[in-house]
């Protein structure tokens, strides 16, 4: 059954900053599909956490509301779906820490409706052991002059699998759009299978439209330097890592949530 919701009925959190955070938790709201409205001219920050394996979100952004999203997957087995769509003027900042175990082909999709409408998203993902996952990212520019990047970032280590996929569609008539995809995977081990396929697909000639995947083993420069300086190779690579997953934690602004976070990508490493 798919419950209809405003930001209203979750959760509002106070944190030490002050900022108000407004809180879906799975375990809490049992809902497996739910509807969610941001009302017009709203500037929150939203979070959901402890979400149900096949957990189903459809988000209503209307009117020029600004949306810091952050979605915190863990535990096992998460596969999750988010369609989004986004009025005029309206921004949404999203976030999503992937550090579950097991299976996880999840989705998110964001549909730019109308003028001035943008998107800015942002991924950490590592697989270990035997995970296997399949992350799908796509933005859908359905009007003139709207804005999207996405920044996928990723780590693969021992018998796992992790594919970042997704495209952005430029629709007939939507010029003055611009969006950009950026993909990023670490291979550790040679048994770690890793894929990223970014896919433009793009009807209309007055926009900007960019993408890069990189996929690969740690740069050797880089260990070089750091372990001619008496780092360790493990601790070398440690690092490197951190500093390509770590920066998904300022979009969590719970500090509890933070540490959590980082104690699960330090813990996996």
């Amino acid at each position: 059954m798919n419950k209809e919701i405003t930001v209203k009925n979750l959760i509002a959190n106070k944190l030490d900053s002050g900022v108000s955070e407004y809180v879906f938790d799975g375990e809490k709201i049992l809902d497996n599909e739910i509807t969610l409205l941001v009302d017009k001219n709203e500037n929150i920050n939203i979070l959901f956490i402890n979400l149900n394996d096949g957990f189903s979100a459809h988000l209503i952004f209307e009117e020029n509301v600004n949306v810091n999203l952050s979605i915190f997957l863990k535990n096992n087995d998460k596969s999750v779906k988010f369609d989004a769509k986004l009025a005029q003027n309206s921004y949404v900042n999203a976030y999503c820490a992937d550090f579950s175990n097991g299976k996880n082909n999840s989705e998110f999709i964001f549909n730019l409706n109308s003028k001035n409408a943008k998107c800015d998203w942002h991924l950490a993902s590592l697989s270990s052991s035997n995970d296997s996952k399949n992350i799908s990212v796509s933005i859908n520019h359905n009007f003139p002059n709207t804005t999207a990047s996405v920044d996928n970032y990723g780590v693969c280590k021992g018998n796992s699998k992790l594919t970042f996929s997704g495209t952005s569609f430029i629709a007939k008539g939507s010029h003055g759009s611009k969006t950009r995809q950026n993909a990023k995977i670490m291979v550790f081990d040679l048994a770690s299978d890793a894929c990223a396929k970014p896919i433009l697909k793009i009807d209309e000639n007055d926009v900007e439209a960019s993408h890069a995947a990189v996929v690969g083993k740690i740069n050797d420069e880089h260990m070089f330097y750091l372990t001619s300086r008496g780092i360790s190779f493990n601790d070398a690579r440690s690092l490197i890592t951190l500093g390509s997953l770590k920066p998904i934690l300022k979009g969590f602004l719970n500090e509890i949530y933070q540490q959590e976070i980082s104690n699960l990508i330090e813990g996996k490493l």
